[in-house]
């Protein structure tokens, strides 16, 4: 009776499994049918890279690189920011290695991608082939901290680095459990492939909710950016990757800060809960020399929505040549503008 039952339950907890699989599966298949790609091809060191480009190369003014944050990709910096930046200058988006349609890597080199500065260098080599020359890098979040690595080790190269609401320092506290259950053998990828899927489905709409905090999302902002692409499997699980080493990386990336000598504007909303402002962005600004720090007063995680107009202005002014303001820049609600400059 008792092995009859243990059978039973197994059977049915195996069929379960199953079930979830298939799932998530046929979710994945229909997602890549829903959001293609949206641009083109570049291959970097035997990786696919899904870039887009809009606008073109203007006399005096730098082009411009855009770089996605955790569980996002090109479409997300392009909605917000593409057309704005593309009426003055060429702009890229690149889906980082892993995400969106870009791929992460073959032969084992997904360890190395979870890296900013590994990613900073595939991304550096693609720009390079693809003709742009002394881009401004404009980062979000996660991006923020690949824009970082860009300015440390290819800094001579560009012509300054836009960090916004950037990742940019070690921080307190850990990461959400699940990035654990992913990185242990079997389970992770069992889960990955069965559970993750309709959790991250049901867990979504608050994640954009929590993500524009205190802010509201725009209306249809899921759907413009493909986020469902973040519900597959190989996605998912590389965004786990970069989430769970970040904190180490950048524990050795930000000692090199004060060796970065391009033009920077670091931009951030001041009520931004998913990356704190004074860990990274302020700390960060206090540590490049020169840096221009622009505060936004009551604005989240997603200043490229909420701002728009004064993002693009940081990324346009660099890209122009004009020297960062030494100092602080507070933009009020109302708009109304407070500048305080940096002591000599």
């Amino acid at each position: 009776m008792v092995t009859e039952m243990i059978f039973y339950v197994a059977g049915a907890f195996l069929l379960l499994l199953v079930g979830f699989w298939t799932y998530s599966a046929w979710t994945s298949w229909r997602i890549e049918r829903r959001y293609p790609p949206v641009g083109a091809f570049v291959e970097v060191e035997g990786i696919r890279l899904h870039y887009q480009k809009r606008g073109a190369l203007q006399d005096g003014v730098a082009p411009v690189v855009l770089i996605h944050g955790a569980s996002g990709n090109l479409r997300d910096m392009m909605n917000a920011l593409g057309d704005v930046l593309a009426a003055e200058t060429c702009v890229l988006a690149f889906d980082r290695p892993g995400h969106g349609w870009s791929e992460r890597g073959r032969s084992g080199r997904g360890a190395d991608m979870a890296s900013p500065a590994a990613q900073a260098r595939i991304i550096r080599q693609a720009v390079r082939d693809l003709g742009i020359e002394r881009p401004v890098i404009l980062g979000h979040s996660w991006g923020g901290a690949v824009a970082a690595a860009y300015a440390v080790e290819f800094g001579d190269e560009i012509a300054g680095v836009v960090p916004l609401s950037g990742a940019l320092y070690p921080w307190p506290g850990g990461i959400a459990w699940y990035h654990d259950v992913i990185a242990t053998p079997l389970v992770g990828s069992l889960f990955l492939r069965t559970l993750m899927t309709p959790a991250a489905q049901l867990l979504a709409p608050a994640g954009v909710m929590a993500t524009f905090k205190p802010n509201d999302a725009p209306d249809g902002y899921a759907e413009a950016i493909g986020l469902p692409m973040i519900f597959r499997a190989r996605e998912f699980g590389a965004n786990s990757e970069d989430v769970r080493n970040l904190k180490e990386n950048l524990a050795a990336q930000s000692a090199r800060y004060d060796e970065i000598s391009a033009p920077v504007i670091v931009v951030t909303g001041n009520a931004d809960f998913t990356v704190s402002p004074k860990i990274h962005s302020y700390a960060f600004h206090n540590a490049v020399k020169g840096s221009e720090l622009v505060k936004l007063k009551g604005v989240g995680h997603m200043p490229h929505y909420e701002r728009r107009e004064i993002v693009a202005d940081a990324a346009l002014r660099l890209a122009r040549g004009q020297a960062p303001r030494r100092g602080e820049v507070t933009v009020q609600p109302d708009e109304s503008v407070e500048i305080r400059e940096a002591a000599d």
